[in-house]
């Protein structure tokens, strides 16, 4: 995955009051409800910013901000304040700071346009907020994407350490993961995944930015608008509505165009990228203010080179995010190329450069809208190949380029390509978590009996006990994080036989986990356990992950080596796409399956010191794990796991030292 500079100068500038509305809690607009007006902040009487309460009154808290000339949703005027739509949920405004209110059409049913909803499949939890777009703006044209994937897999995916992040110092800790390897228990702090404090978001944040249902709203429909170019919709004067106020509002400071209008339409022309895309991109990298140390133009080692998107401005080895990006910009002869126009010894070769660069690596690759460019579940290398880590970047975009089509006729036919998972269920019923509290929902000591499970971990949530007593009454026990709580521990009857117990431990934040605990319990005269299912009898270590594997296993060794009875085995990519042939890759999935092909068990696959999942241990793992200690590039989920070649729980320099002393053929790392 491509990773860029996240959004610090955003956090300065205008998003950091998008932020505040989910960091601070605003209510979820119900997929039933829709506006009935429009209206635009005053620029007459609103000299800077229109603040944003979550009621209807002064005396209500301060959500955020909105700038003069932006448009605003309307659903009902409350005590003199209009009841809006804010970022994802509702805020309120004074109504006398809104001028040019304007009725939104009721749905009149249409049948041509209903025929069409029909024809693409869209399932009926969508229409009804596709019915109040198309009443507002009849010419806008909604197409389903019907994706490969179940909503839940591509959640998953996208929930892995360090895939989509929140900012450690602006959202609770509610919305953060605590994870393996998201967490460092030994230091009590979230693990940064980017500069600037950027740490793992918690799943249920994940999930509330990938359902497209929560976004079928005037101001949310704009993450899935097509990214193409197109003149007739797309003018110079709809662009300057998105750069006025920023440093891009007036002359361009080369004589080769004559404002910044000029030269990213002249950009949007040559790469055939939305230009209202393009602004609110360099936007979002440089801040308003263009205060990015990218485009200054006077960096040591880098003076008169520029980088407007910020590509490739990631920390790498002993360089800066900016050095890095800008050597890029700088091409030639350092090994880097001269493709997209470098180098860029000119704001105007960066921008219409930069533009031709995302127009290869995104839009023409079909990742042509914001979701796609943040969540690529549309195009066969999925979960990566994503232009951001923020994993609200995508919908902050939208309101900055929502601004620009202000101008434009309503009866423009704008195009909306829109996300259809294949598991889309008939209700959307995502929420952000709303608690200030961590989610510890861990059980950090367990024992049944007296017994205790081997290779206790907080991160497993299911065991199995054997117990043999004269009663049936069985002492369960079990110690857990401060300020969560539990249920189910104590003096538990149980059958002769097997019983499964749930200890249900509800975290501070609220959020609740179980731990499943299956115990088969023999008293006088009851028979042992059964064997039932499937075994595994191969030779590979298993705990939570499936370690043991000789670097350069094939698959088919693999399978034979697992050894499976009374089931079946196969492996899978990360992506759960099916491998019959290669290595074993760290991160691949092994697959269990009984008689019946019911799935009993899924398994994850570590090779130690396959940091890049490729299968060997080469001079790139030392690299990542370099990287990892030095806090540049962290290692997360399976790749994180066999950075810690010696198995004491952290990936520490003694790590480093025994893979560089593999390379070397001094030691070898055992499996």
């Amino acid at each position: 995955m491509k990773k860029v500079k996240k959004y610090i100068s955003l956090i300065l500038c205008f998003v950091l009051l998008l932020t505040s509305v989910v960091i601070n809690g605003a209510f979820e607009i119900k997929a039933s409800e829709t506006p009935v007006q429009t209206g635009v902040v005053d620029s007459s009487k609103v000299t800077s910013n229109l603040r944003v309460r979550d009621g209807a009154g002064t005396g209500y808290n301060v959500l955020g901000a909105i700038s003069p000339g932006n448009s605003v949703s309307i659903y009902a005027l409350v005590n003199g304040w209009y009841k809006i739509a804010y970022g994802s949920g509702y805020g309120y405004v004074s109504a006398d700071y809104i001028t040019n209110i304007k009725d939104i059409p009721k749905y009149d049913y249409n049948a041509d346009f209903e025929a069409n909803l029909t024809s693409q499949n869209f399932p009926e939890s969508y229409k009804a907020q596709l019915r109040a777009l198309h009443a507002a703006h009849p010419n806008w044209i909604f197409l389903a994407d019907h994706l490969t994937m179940t909503f839940n897999e591509a959640v998953n995916n996208e929930s892995t350490v360090g895939k989509s992040l929140v900012q450690d110092s602006v959202a609770k800790d509610s919305w953060k993961s605590m994870m393996q390897y998201a967490y460092d228990w030994s230091e009590s702090k979230y693990v940064p995944y980017d500069t600037g404090g950027w740490v793992t978001a918690e799943r249920e944040v994940v999930e509330y930015y990938m359902e497209p249902r929560n976004f079928l709203n005037e101001n949310g429909i704009f993450m899935f608008l097509d990214q193409t170019y197109n003149p007739q919709v797309q003018t110079k004067e709809g662009l300057q509505l998105i750069l006025n106020g920023t440093f891009m509002e007036g002359a361009f400071p080369e004589d080769t165009h004559a404002t910044y209008a000029d030269v990213i339409m002249d950009a949007a022309a040559q790469s055939g990228v939305n230009p209202y895309v393009l602004a609110s991109m360099i936007i979002i990298e440089q801040g308003a203010n263009g205060a990015g140390a990218s485009i200054s133009g006077t960096q040591p080692g880098y003076e008169g080179y520029y980088n407007f998107f910020n590509i490739r401005a990631y920390a790498s080895g002993s360089y800066t995010a900016v050095a890095y990006g800008l050597i890029y910009a700088k091409g030639g002869e350092d090994g880097t190329g001269t493709s997209y126009g470098r180098p860029w010894n000119t704001r105007a070769k960066s921008i219409i450069g930069g533009a031709k660069y995302f127009a290869n690596g995104y839009v023409k690759r079909g990742q042509d809208t914001l979701y796609y460019k943040k969540f690529n579940v549309i195009t066969p290398t999925y979960y990566i190949n994503q232009y951001m880590t923020n994993v609200q970047g995508a919908y902050h975009e939208t309101l900055k380029l929502k601004n620009g089509y202000a101008s434009v006729s309503p009866e423009a036919a704008l195009t909306f390509s829109i996300p259809v998972y294949k598991d889309t269920s008939s209700s959307n019923t995502t929420t952000l978590p709303t608690s200030n509290g961590p989610n510890n929902y861990f059980i950090t000591g367990l024992s049944v009996a007296g017994q205790k499970p081997e290779n206790f971990n907080i991160y497993v949530n299911e065991y199995e006990f054997t117990v043999t007593s004269p009663t049936n009454v069985i002492r369960i026990e079990a110690t857990y994080m401060d300020g969560a709580s539990l249920k189910g521990m104590g003096d538990i009857p149980l059958n002769p036989g097997p019983n499964t117990v749930t200890l249900a431990v509800t975290a501070a934040s609220g959020k609740v986990a179980n731990y499943y605990l299956h115990i088969y319990l023999i008293t006088d005269g009851s028979a042992p356990p059964p064997s039932s299912g499937p075994s595994i009898e191969g030779s590979y270590n298993m705990s939570t992950y499936v370690s043991g594997v000789a670097v350069g296993t094939d698959v088919s060794t693999f399978i034979k080596n697992f050894n499976v009875k009374n089931g079946t085995a196969k492996v899978c990519t990360t992506n759960y796409q099916e491998k019959t042939s290669g290595v074993i890759c760290t991160g691949d999935k092994v697959l269990v399956y009984d008689k019946n092909g019911a799935k009993f068990a899924d398994y994850t696959i570590v090779v130690f010191g396959d940091t890049n999942s490729d299968g060997k241990i080469s001079i790139v793992d030392l690299g990542r794990v370099q990287k990892h200690l030095l806090e540049l590039s962290k290692l997360g989920g399976a790749q994180g796991i066999s950075a810690d070649v010696n198995r004491d729980g952290k990936v520490s320099i003694l790590d480093l030292a025994r893979v560089q002393k593999h390379l070397l053929e001094l030691t070898s790392i055992q499996q």
